[in-house]
C-alpha cells in the first residue's frame, strides 16, 4: 500500500484534471491482476464493489481504538492531530510505530489484495463477538503499516474519505488511459457490472465486451460521486 499512498499523494498535490488521470493512469498500469481491482475502488472511495451491496461497519472510535493498542496513541496525541488536520487518516497516520506483535503482513507488505482481503473478514463479521472481531482485524490492518504515508491514506480508505480532489469519473478516466480504452466504454462497462474493479481488470485485459449485467447493479447511476 506505500505505492498506492504515494500515488494519493501525488494526485492530491496537483490541480489539473489531466495531471491526476495520468498519475493514476501510470500507477494501475503497473498493477497485477490479482492488486488491479481493489486498487481502483479504494480510488473511488469504496470498499467494496457497488452491486455487493456490504459495508464496512468500522467507526472511527474502532479505529481509534486500534490505534491505541497498536501503536500507543494517547488522546493528547489525537487530539492534537486532529485540530490540526480535522481528518482521521491524517492525525493518526504520523503517529504509525512498530507494533510488539509483528502481525500478518508484516515481513511482506501490505497490498491492495490484502487489504481487501481483511476487509471482506470485517465485513462478514457478526454475531455477539463481531465487534471484537472488527477490532481485531483492524488492529491487523495497521500493525501491517510500516510507513506514515501508509496509514495515513490505509485509513482514510477505512473512513471513505480520501480528500485527493478525485473524481470517479476521473478515476473511470484513468482507467480508460491506462488500458487504451475509450471513457464511455469504461461508463457504459461499470454502469452494467457495478464494478469499478472489474471494469479495470476487464480493460486491462481487453474483455469489456466480456461483462454482464449482475442481479443488484445499480443500472443507470450517474458518476457524480463527491470529491475525494
Amino acid at each position: 500500500m506505500i505505492a498506492f499512498a504515494r500515488t494519493c499523494a501525488a494526485v492530491a498535490a496537483t490541480t489539473g484534471k489531466l495531471e491526476k488521470i495520468a498519475i493514476l493512469a501510470a500507477y494501475l498500469r503497473g498493477l497485477d491482476d490479482e492488486n488491479l481491482a481493489p486498487a481502483t475502488r479504494f480510488f473511488t472511495g469504496n470498499v467494496f464493489a457497488a452491486r455487493e451491496q456490504k459495508q464496512l461497519s468500522v467507526g472511527g472510535r474502532t479505529i481509534v481504538e486500534a490505534a491505541t493498542h497498536v501503536w500507543g496513541v494517547t488522546d493528547a496525541q489525537l487530539r492534537a492531530g486532529y485540530r490540526e488536520h480535522g481528518d482521521l487518516g491524517d492525525a493518526l497516520g504520523p503517529l504509525v510505530r512498530e507494533p510488539a506483535n509483528l502481525g500478518l503482513f508484516r515481513d511482506d507488505g501490505l497490498t491492495p489484495a490484502s487489504l481487501a482481503a481483511i476487509f471482506d473478514e470485517i465485513a462478514a463479521a457478526s454475531g455477539r463477538a463481531a465487534g471484537k472481531r472488527r477490532l481485531h482485524l483492524c488492529e491487523r490492518i495497521l500493525g501491517a503499516c510500516t510507513e506514515p504515508l501508509e496509514a495515513t491514506y490505509v485509513i482514510k480508505i477505512m473512513t471513505g474519505d480520501l480528500r485527493i480532489g478525485l473524481r470517479e469519473g476521473l478515476v473511470l478516466d484513468a482507467v480508460a488511459a491506462a488500458f487504451d480504452q475509450e471513457p464511455p466504454r469504461i461508463r457504459r462497462a461499470v454502469m452494467i457490472s457495478g464494478d469499478v474493479g472489474a471494469v479495470a481488470l476487464a480493460a486491462k485485459r481487453g474483455a469489456l465486451d466480456t461483462l454482464r449485467i449482475a442481479l443488484g447493479s445499480p443500472i443507470g447511476f450517474m458518476l457524480a460521486s463527491p470529491i475525494l
